[in-house]
């Protein structure tokens, strides 16, 4: 990664509630000065694997 990311999550969340309670415990636990946030509605692939 390059330009203003740091890191990047990508977290599992079984509705968008349990997502607001992993992101309020995240920025309660370390000191960030930015956070956004991007949502998949529906998953497509679910695999990495190249074909050879």
């Amino acid at each position: 990664m390059s330009g203003e990311v740091d890191y990047l999550l990508k977290i599992v969340c079984a509705d968008i509630a349990d997502y607001d309670r992993i992101y309020r415990k995240l920025i309660r636990s370390a000191k960030l000065s930015d956070v956004s946030s991007s949502f998949a509605m529906e998953q497509i692939k679910y695999t990495t694997a190249l074909p050879l």
